[in-house]
């Protein structure tokens, strides 16, 4: 059979259509920096994984698009925060008040001074007023009165290098009475630790935590209150 050759048009043809070809693979495989914007995106179309892990830098997050919305519960931590952001809060005095807790009235005390003080109240709360004085020789003094008659008074506590024990109660503390907390005559009012306990008929209770101690130069008794 005689061999089959292309004319000059055919091979021309055929040529022009291999680089129309090429053309459009190019054309599709290729494309344009900048060529897609957001309105040549399908709406929902990029998903989490298409996004390469930390390829998002905070330069392009616009401001304001992540509200609490977008953050998981208990993901950010106090070094997450940048603490001069933050305000005062505005119900700051209503959440917490250091001057009572769970209701009830606390208080501080502290009575250090020479001998020759006379006696000063150091505290008075809930139906309760205590004095203190530094006597002669710096030696302390203390006494409780009530304003309440039928109330309780119990104190008690450890004093002495060797802790020893002490304990003194008044269960019928009458307006005009007076109490001794430290059980002056057994202790000698120094180097003690105890806790007072008042106890009003309406149900009221005055909670006393102290201490007593005399040195050279003054007497001390201090303490807290709560009640």
């Amino acid at each position: 059979m005689r061999s089959y050759r292309p004319s000059p048009s055919m091979i021309v043809a055929m040529v022009a259509l291999f680089v129309a070809l090429s053309g459009t693979t190019y054309a599709v495989t290729r494309i344009p920096k900048r060529s897609v914007g957001a309105s040549q995106i399908k709406k929902k179309a990029i998903r989490s994984y298409h996004i390469k892990a930390r390829n998002v830098t905070r330069t392009k997050i616009a401001r304001s698009a992540i509200d609490s919305s977008l953050v998981q519960n208990d993901s950010l931590r106090g070094s997450d925060i940048l603490e001069a952001s933050l305000g005062t809060v505005p119900s700051a005095t209503k959440a917490a008040n250091a001057d009572r807790v769970g209701g009830l009235a606390v208080q501080k005390f502290s009575f250090r001074n020479p001998a020759g003080t006379p006696s000063t109240n150091v505290l008075n709360t809930g139906g309760l007023a205590i004095n203190a004085a530094c006597n002669t020789g710096t030696a302390l003094s203390v006494s409780a009165s009530t304003t309440v008659s039928g109330a309780n008074i119990h104190s008690g506590g450890t004093w002495g290098a060797a802790n020893q024990s002490f304990y003194v109660a008044d269960d019928t503390f009458d307006t005009g009475n007076t109490f001794d907390p430290l059980q002056n005559g057994t202790t000698g009012s120094t180097n003690l630790t105890g806790t007072l306990v008042y106890a009003r008929p309406d149900g009221g209770v005055v909670t006393v935590e102290f201490l007593a101690q005399e040195t050279a130069a003054q007497c001390v008794f201090a303490g807290t209150a709560i009640g």
